[in-house]
């Protein structure tokens, strides 16, 4: 069985069946997006539909325990109506993120109450069968574990390192099948499936959940082992012709000549990232710069996440590291506050954990390149959503793509 959400349209038989399929969606979108439960009158107003009509509806949601009753109206006289609110037990996201060293699946209730999350950080991303095989594996070990039947599941979300074409599901990763990853994914698991950037999932997240909600002109920027940027303008995600707006890691700003992974010299990933982090202390360390947390003879086998650590310990050259790229960081993103006037500039990914150290020197490069009367419209937050939260974000998307969410 599929969930009501999903169920395709097209399977209706005629006019009427279809109709009772959009109104029976229309009606769950109503009540997601309220905090409180609503009377037949009430929901009959929202979907614009005859209260009789609108009582049939009802029952037969609760006959199929999609609503449920929950008490009656306070009334001064009369009989008093019965609140319906959803039963949100038949409404979960599956959301994935899949990094080149980890994966992470959450399990996420239509109230953003996580039912499940797990994660393996042994994993590596492999563009093989056997690569793909661990991915669903992995999947399906969540939703098996939990007993979930597909008439819960609403969909699943991938956020996936490298490039996606969103429109088609097409990915860097797994393209040796014959088909996308996307309906690869939605043969083997029967459901349907989204596949985005792991950026992009963030912003959508952020706009659902997080600091973006209510605010129509964002800029999220993830800096973790890599670097990338959602979107928002007038409250829209933008996606791009081929989904690949936001590569905000390949903007020719970098002075090093460093060779990026993409071919080209000159990307600002590499010299803004946890990947250059790494670079700039060994880099440092081999030209003689004292630290008393790093040692030069140990110089290759430091991680990005060792000098973020190094930083909450009071490390100076650590420090002098970060501060040096969030001043870059910054002057990055005046550029693009100059170009697209955003209200809001969300800082997300593995850096929030030095957030306190990071974000007044980021700020200070703004300074530099944007327009003082654009930035002066302009806040600079950092996430609330916390430092592993890409998963939820691909549940997101699914709510999203539903219209199951208040923005």
């Amino acid at each position: 069985m599929v969930n009501i959400l999903n169920s395709p349209l097209k399977e209706a038989n005629d006019h009427t069946e279809k109709r009772k399929q959009k109104l029976f969606k229309n009606i769950v979108r109503c009540l997601s997006k309220s905090d409180s439960a609503f009377t037949i009158p009430d929901i009959a107003e929202y979907v614009k539909i005859s209260v009789p009509t609108c009582t049939i509806l009802v029952r037969t949601l609760v006959e199929k325990k999609y609503l449920v009753e929950e008490g009656k109206k306070e009334t001064e006289n009369g009989r008093r109506p019965e609140f319906y609110g959803l039963n949100k037990e038949r409404f979960y996201a599956i959301g994935v993120e899949i990094l080149l060293k980890f994966i992470h699946v959450s399990i996420v209730r239509i109230d953003s109450e996580v039912l499940f999350e797990t994660s393996n950080n042994q994993f590596t991303l492999e563009n093989t069968p056997e690569g793909l095989q661990d991915v669903v594996s992995f999947i399906k070990s969540a939703i098996d574990k939990n007993q979930l039947k597909n008439d819960q599941i609403i969909g699943l979300g991938v956020g996936l390192a490298g490039t996606v074409n969103v429109h088609t599901g097409e990915t860097k990763y797994f393209n040796f099948m014959g088909i996308s990853f996307k309906k690869y994914l939605e043969n083997v698991l029967k459901i349907p499936v989204i596949v985005d950037t792991d950026t992009r999932a963030i912003g959508i997240a952020e706009q659902v959940m997080g600091k973006a909600q209510g605010t129509e002109n964002v800029l999220i920027v993830k800096v973790s082992r890599s670097i990338g940027m959602s979107v928002i303008l007038n409250g829209k995600i933008i996606v791009g012709g081929t989904g690949q707006a936001g590569e905000f890691g390949h903007l020719q700003f970098a002075t090093l000549g460093r060779l990026c992974v993409c071919g080209k010299k000159g990307c600002l990933e590499t010299e803004v990232s946890g990947g250059a982090l790494q670079t700039d202390l060994k880099e440092a360390l081999t030209q003689g710069e004292i630290s008393n947390y790093f040692q030069v003879e140990n110089a290759d086998s430091y991680q990005y996440h060792d000098v973020l650590k190094a930083v909450l310990n009071g490390d100076s050259l650590a420090l002098k590291l970060v501060l040096n790229q969030a001043d870059k960081l910054g002057q990055a993103l005046g550029n693009i506050v100059n170009l697209v006037n955003p209200d809001l500039i969300v800082l997300s990914g593995e850096i929030v954990m030095i957030q306190d150290f990071y974000i007044d020197a980021l700020k200070m490069g703004l300074k530099k390149t944007s327009l003082i009367d654009s930035l002066a419209n302009c806040r600079v937050e950092v996430s609330n959503l916390g430092r592993y939260f890409s998963s939820k974000a691909a549940a997101a998307m699914i709510f999203k793509n539903y219209d199951l969410t208040k923005y």
